[in-house]
């Protein structure tokens, strides 16, 4: 009894101090760039040379785009351009490096991540992720990232076997933390336990400075937790909505947190540090421009369209679109 009413009084806490209303937002910056079969899964605003820089999902390349929509490779690197699918990118800024997920989307047996400087471009180190932690004849996705700017540590998220991995600064993996909690979250039904991507666990994932934790979501149960870096002690944030077919995350200057789907983009708040949250507005997506990723732009909230089910279909696209979305707060 006791532990019910302390899950609903941080619930109604969130929700006293929050005020959740949805509505659908216009947009306001638009940019359009044009690049054969491109589909950016992700992206990340570079702060320092005043550009965003996307990942590949068909070529597994890094691009650089400016906001009057000028694009132009980046890094292609050998290792694994064009063999794999780009997933998670993020800009450590502190350190002037890119980090970015790469993984194999068709026999699901080969991820890493790799660091490349911003100036020169050179790789910093590559870590393959699908031995860590995975045992022999186990299936492992890499999908996003997260950066700890003091420490120099990233921290990536694996869909297929729901545990997170942590790579130092140097360039060596191991695993961070599995947890029952990550494997037992019921499936929403606006997933649906018969459909394709059932089995998409955890997805997006941010840093929290402050406090030094973890927010991640996954996709299947719309489930979002908060991992403490220093102890590896789990909670399950308590939550009125789950958040299914979630996908990218990004953390605002004001501690609110933005997380994408293909369908809607919602903006999360928390006065209880995080162990209860609350949806505090919506924004309406258009399904079939399918957006994956979401990223900060100072106080400016963007959003990628995909169009990973062209993708899929083998259809040609040249081009794509960043957008400016807007919330009531």
């Amino acid at each position: 009894m006791k532990m019910w009413l302390l899950c609903f009084g941080l619930l109604l806490l969130d929700l006293l101090a929050q005020g959740a209303t949805a509505a659908e937002r216009s947009s306001n910056l638009t940019i359009r760039f044009r690049s054969p079969d491109l589909f950016p899964e992700s992206f990340d605003w570079d702060p320092v040379h005043d550009r965003f820089l996307l990942g590949s999902a068909s070529k597994a390349i890094i691009s650089e785009l400016t906001v009057d929509g000028s694009i132009k490779e980046f890094v292609r690197d050998e290792e694994y351009a064009g063999k794999v699918y780009m997933a998670g990118v993020k800009v450590d800024r502190k350190r002037n490096r890119v980090i970015v997920v790469v993984t194999d989307t068709v026999d699901y047996n080969y991820c890493g991540v790799a660091a490349y400087d911003l100036d020169t471009k050179k790789r910093l180190y590559f870590a393959r992720l699908d031995k860590v932690g995975v045992a022999e004849g186990e299936k492992s996705v890499a999908n996003d990232v997260a950066v700890d700017a003091k420490s120099g540590d990233v921290y990536v998220t694996n869909t297929m076997g729901n545990f997170l991995w942590k790579v130092m600064k140097d360039g060596t993996p191991s695993v961070f933390v599995k947890h029952e909690s990550f494997t037992t979250q019921p499936i929403s039904p606006l997933v649906g336990e018969s459909s394709q991507w059932s089995w998409a666990g955890f997805n997006g994932i941010v840093y929290e400075p402050r406090r030094k934790y973890l927010l991640v979501v996954q996709t299947n149960s719309g489930a979002l937790f908060r991992v403490r870096v220093e102890d590896q002690s789990v909670h399950v944030v308590l939550m009125k909505e789950k958040l299914p077919w979630a996908d990218g995350m990004a953390l605002r200057d004001d501690g609110t947190l933005v997380v994408v789907s293909k369908e809607k983009a919602w903006l999360l708040g928390s006065a209880s540090d995080w162990m209860a949250a609350n949806v505090v507005d919506t924004v309406s997506l258009d399904p079939s421009d399918y957006t994956t990723a979401v990223a900060m732009k100072k106080r400016k909230t963007f959003i990628v369209y995909t169009y990973l089910p062209d993708m899929d279909a083998k259809r040609e696209r040249e081009e794509f679109e960043i957008r400016e979305i807007e919330f009531c707060r």
